[in-house]
């Protein structure tokens, strides 16, 4: 049975989702053994994954050999995701967090260019929040965010003005669609959420009332730190049944504009440009297909599940692969949203052939000769072949634990990789091994 560390959640802007994580944690600290040190979960969880990153780093077929720490020009700002251009050279997208909600307001980002190296070339602005970044073939970057998409070519020059996109546009125009969506959605949430906290509630004050019919002076030291959380968890709930009672339509409106507005990532293919936002309805994601003028607007898919507010989309020649996180797999489809294939599966951390934790693949990027590159939130970069059988791992970096974009890059001749450590604000460059490329190393698949 694999460890999956903390319990961490797989869509955290669900409230009811967030309310059960938020008692499983509280839960399982109060029932820690008396001689346990505080946080031993996720100590244990972090020296487990460094166990693991060494021990796949040995059969990797690239070893790190730099870190870049990326710093941006504007306080509150740092490496969110980057790219590799049509001339190798690294586009680290610098700005504020994206988190789950809007964009900031009056926020900005910036492009840093990098040379394959990692030597700093030039630094371009952006007038908005951007949230994903991508090159097409042709050498045009895409840069998107808060509900536009700025083009620039490869020095950096404007191509005209940020588009504000078409269907978002249109969904924000439409204010009485979304009123009546919102107010659906209110109603549901505060129908889930009574139901939920009733029965949570009707669980621990029969915790407590257990607890407390024990004399004072018989309890143990774990029973009294049970009963001081158990009490703390019926304080938090009585919280949110006051925080839930107040919500408005206003607030639920507000939330779903903010998701519709981030741009979880965008992908270029030569006819085509793909970009992944949150739905109006539910928690799920989308993806919408536009021409390169980013016109002629069409949503090939939905209701996809992405943890954490992670959705990557990439593309191979004029299919749209997806990093279907919450699945354990990724995904290939055609132009129109018609699944191709499923690859990956889940299974235990110590199986490089599959995906751990809670929620991997976080990100996906096409490689040569139809080969396709994943990464994982523990550091893990590893590689399959166009029919998506597991060809080995790639390499490791050290990053610590949770849920985020870990955007991921290779060179033409994948001698080099990029891994984006998006707390951390930087990113590691593996190259190949020198025992690698004479004997050609499978990374550890086993054939």
């Amino acid at each position: 049975m694999t460890f999956a560390g903390p319990v961490r959640g797989r869509n955290p802007v669900n409230p009811i989702t967030r309310l059960l994580l938020a008692s499983a944690l509280l839960a399982g600290g109060a029932a820690r053994a008396d001689d346990d040190p505080p946080q031993q979960s996720e100590q244990d969880y972090q020296k487990q994954q460094e166990k693991l990153r060494a021990e796949l780093g040995k059969k990797a077929t690239h070893e790190q050999t730099a870190e870049i720490k990326v710093k941006g020009e504007t306080t509150g700002t740092a490496l969110q995701t980057l790219c590799i251009d049509t001339s190798g050279r690294v586009l680290g997208l610098v700005a504020p967090p994206r988190g789950y909600g809007a964009a900031v307001k009056g926020g900005t980002a910036e492009v840093h260019v990098f040379s394959p190296d990692g030597k700093p070339v030039t630094t371009w602005k952006i007038p908005f929040h951007a949230h994903s970044i991508n090159a097409g073939p042709d050498g045009t970057v895409y840069v998107a965010g808060d509900a536009k998409v700025a083009r620039f070519d490869r020095d950096g020059k404007s191509l005209g003005d940020p588009v504000e996109l078409p269907h978002i546009a249109d969904l924000l125009k439409d204010e009485k669609a979304l009123r009546a969506k919102a107010e659906v959605a209110l109603k549901r949430e505060k129908e889930q959420m009574a139901e939920s906290l009733k029965e949570a509630k009707k669980e621990f004050a029969e915790r407590v009332k257990k607890l407390e019919e024990k004399p004072e002076a018989d309890r143990t030291k774990t029973e009294k730190r049970q009963l001081t959380q158990y009490k703390a968890i019926l304080k938090s709930y009585e919280e949110n049944e006051g925080f839930y009672a107040k919500r408005t339509v206003e607030d639920v409106l507000g939330g779903m504009v903010g998701r519709l507005r981030v741009v979880n990532g965008i992908a270029v293919s030569e006819t085509d440009v793909f970009v992944a936002t949150g739905e109006a309805e539910g928690y799920g994601y989308g993806v919408w297909r536009l021409d390169r003028e980013l016109k002629d607007v069409k949503k090939i898919l939905s209701d996809i599940g992405g943890c954490c507010g992670q959705m990557d989309v990439q593309v191979q020649g004029k299919e749209l692969l997806v990093a279907e996180n919450t699945r354990h797999q990724f995904a290939r489809y055609d132009r129109d949203g018609k699944k191709v294939g499923s690859y990956g599966k889940r299974g235990e951390d110590t199986n490089p052939a599959c995906f751990g934790g809670c929620c991997n693949p976080m990100n996906v990027r096409a490689a040569a000769a139809g080969e396709v590159l994943t990464s994982e939130s523990e550091g893990v970069v590893k590689r399959f072949s166009p029919k998506g059988e597991f060809l080995g791992v790639v390499g490791t970096v050290p990053v610590g634990g949770g849920c985020k974009n870990v955007a991921v890059g290779a060179s033409a001749d994948l001698s080099k990789v990029y891994f984006c450590d998006q707390p951390g604000s930087r990113f590691f460059i593996l190259s190949k091994k020198a025992t690698a490329a004479a004997t050609g190393a499978d990374g550890g698949n086993g054939k």
